[in-house]
């Protein structure tokens, strides 16, 4: 089984062994929300494991990402071996900052009620929220090969509900009127 169809397998790059799907900078404590050895240039596998691996040391298809939903946890994903991705939004006065993204690299994710009625996403080994989130879409397109092309409705449906609901908010921090894959791309945010 070759590596990114599900299975879940290490490689090797620079000589050294890389079998996570997330390295973080730094690793989670046992407060809530609490972040140790941030300054540590050695990564964590999963936010848990000490590794002897840097950021140079990953290969391109890590891409770097801050997420609140990892407990604002910066670190590394991987954008390859991509099986399923969905993004969900809210209809708030920003963009992207209470969205989510959620990847699974072993199957496909599962959309299930939840007990309050809202519709949850299960079976998922990553979700990140924040701005990154056009950076994990271009990349998964890239290394993954992942048809994105329901994401990126959905975040034009964002987009645009945003210019017309928000539309001093969207003014000050999207501005022009157009895809916001673009827009971003010639400004330089990804």
């Amino acid at each position: 089984m070759k590596y990114g169809d599900g299975e879940k397998m290490a490689r090797y790059y620079k000589g050294k062994r890389i079998g996570a799907d997330v390295y973080t900078i730094g690793k989670f404590g046992k407060g809530l929300r609490e972040i140790l050895d941030t300054e540590n240039p050695l990564l964590y596998s999963d936010g848990r494991y000490p590794t002897k691996l840097s950021a140079e040391d990953l290969p391109e298809d890590y891409i770097a990402f801050s997420s609140r939903a990892i407990w604002y946890m910066n670190g590394y994903i991987r954008t390859s071996g991509i099986i399923d991705m969905k993004y969900r939004w809210v209809k708030e006065n920003h963009l992207f900052k209470d969205d989510y993204i959620y990847i699974s690299y072993h199957g496909p994710l599962k959309e299930v009620v939840g007990r309050w009625g809202f519709i949850d996403i299960e079976a998922y080994d990553v979700c990140v929220c924040g701005n990154d989130i056009i950076r994990i879409v271009l990349a998964a397109e890239k290394y993954s090969g992942f048809d994105t092309a329901e994401i990126r409705d959905e975040i034009e449906k964002k987009r645009v509900w945003l210019r017309d609901h928000e539309p001093e908010f969207y003014q000050s921090f999207v501005g022009e009127d157009k895809d916001i894959f673009e827009l971003w791309t010639e400004k330089g945010y990804v």
